[in-house]
């Protein structure tokens, strides 16, 4: 999935959010994260909120734009409050 722009970033990782995804930003890097307990041995292991888990990051190209890896993206109907 190709973002072209902060505001279509921004838009991103909002909807990301309301569809349960952990998504955020760092900087100008996307920064999706998984929870697993094998992130506790990998180099993409993180600690966040008490867990272990993987990030996967993806940093904004030269022309302005970030390219997300399609398998971090969650697609579909939002969930119902």
């Amino acid at each position: 999935m190709l973002i072209k722009s902060v505001k279509q970033a921004e838009k991103f990782i909002k909807t990301q959010k309301e569809m349960g995804n952990d998504v955020r930003w760092d900087n100008y890097d996307i920064v999706f994260f998984r929870t697993s307990e094998k992130g506790i041995t990998s180099k993409d292991g993180a600690f966040r909120n008490g867990t272990w888990g993987f990030e996967n990051r993806f940093a904004v190209d030269e022309s302005g734009e970030w390219n997300i890896d399609g398998r971090n993206v969650r697609r579909g109907k939002r969930p119902r409050n």
